[in-house]
């Protein structure tokens, strides 16, 4: 049951102030995602269990928790049984991305991958999107089955096709927004439809929420993908340069590739297809991607969008969930992990 939080509307909310609206829904996500992901195959919770305690932010959750509340949704459960289900598509997706990807660090520890097999996190990320659907089964509305499998089906879309462009510098802004909208903003999306329908919003409200939800999607990942370049690496939970390691290239080398000279054309070419990059040579293509704005071009278009998505939050009256949403968008673009 949601808490009552005391406090004057005053315009955007901090996280911390945030979390306090959400406590106690938020600690009843968390004993939902523990109890829904056992199973008498010891292994299934075991690794669930390595990859929900990892330092998760609940992003997801939290908009399915904010959005049903701005809609008028009390007093029942499927908000947190929808929460638990959108924490467990992205669990699974963090899974497989690792696996494919054959990264060795999540959140600053071991990855699943790593620390349990390739076979096991496939085989478990599996389980974890099986038991979302079978979560929704007994819960949902067609309306959000069709949303949550829409979301689902860009998911597996967006990361062929990040991996049809892994590597190719000559991808367009058009379509790393594409990429980034199926394989990050299709989920978030579907969470902020999720409250509309949940909270039984008009039509012209639940197209805000889905616009919204869209436009922080898109911002969350442009600086996920900007503080792959700047981030502390003990506080990015994974080497810094990670992405550009593995071939992914993203907005601040695009913006940067497209405004380089020839010559430092060249040296992204050479660097990108290098599979053992150092420590120094990624130094100079931080240096080259600043020296191209392609950060700071990066971090414009991530606030255009977080700007973008508040603004269809005029659909709604002024009020505590408004502010929010507003704050947890201007987290999005000013967090440092």
């Amino acid at each position: 049951m949601q808490t009552m939080h005391k406090r004057a509307v005053s315009g955007i909310m901090g996280r911390q102030e945030i979390l306090a609206l959400l406590e106690g829904d938020l600690k009843s996500v968390e004993t939902s995602i523990h109890l829904n992901y056992q199973s008498d195959v010891a292994m299934i919770p075991l690794v669930s269990d390595y990859l929900t305690n990892g330092g998760g932010k609940r992003l997801r959750p939290m908009l399915v928790l904010l959005s049903s509340r701005l809609c008028g949704y009390e007093g029942g459960d499927r908000a947190i049984v929808h929460s638990t289900v959108v924490e467990y598509i992205h669990a699974a997706t963090l899974l497989h991305d690792d696996v494919v990807d054959d990264s060795d660090q999540r959140r600053g520890f071991a990855s699943a991958n790593v620390k349990f097999g390739n076979s096991m996190a496939v085989l478990v990320g599996d389980y974890l999107f099986a038991k979302s659907f079978s979560l929704m089964a007994a819960a949902s509305s067609p309306e959000i089955i069709h949303s949550v499998s829409e979301a689902t089906r860009y998911l597996a879309e967006g990361e062929v096709l990040q991996l049809v462009h892994n590597g190719d510098l000559e991808i367009t802004e058009q379509k790393y927004l594409d990429v980034i909208f199926r394989k990050t903003a299709a989920l978030i999306t579907a969470c902020c439809q999720i409250g509309g329908y949940l909270g039984k919003a008009t039509p012209e409200r639940r197209r805000a929420l889905e616009s919204f939800g869209k436009n922080i999607g898109i911002a969350f990942q442009i600086v996920d993908d900007l503080l792959d370049f700047v981030a502390d690496e003990k506080t990015l939970g994974k080497p810094v340069g990670q992405d550009i390691a593995e071939g992914h290239i993203t907005l601040p080398v695009i913006h940067a590739y497209q405004m380089a000279s020839p010559e430092d054309k060249e040296f992204l070419r050479k660097t990108v297809k290098d599979e053992t990059l150092t420590r120094q040579r990624m130094g100079d293509v931080i240096a080259l991607v600043t020296r191209y704005d392609g950060l700071g071009y990066s971090s414009r278009m991530a606030e255009k969008y977080a700007k973008d998505a508040i603004h269809e939050l005029e659909a709604f009256a002024p009020g505590l969930y408004v502010d929010a949403l507003s704050g947890l968008a201007e987290y999005i673009i000013h967090r440092k992990y």
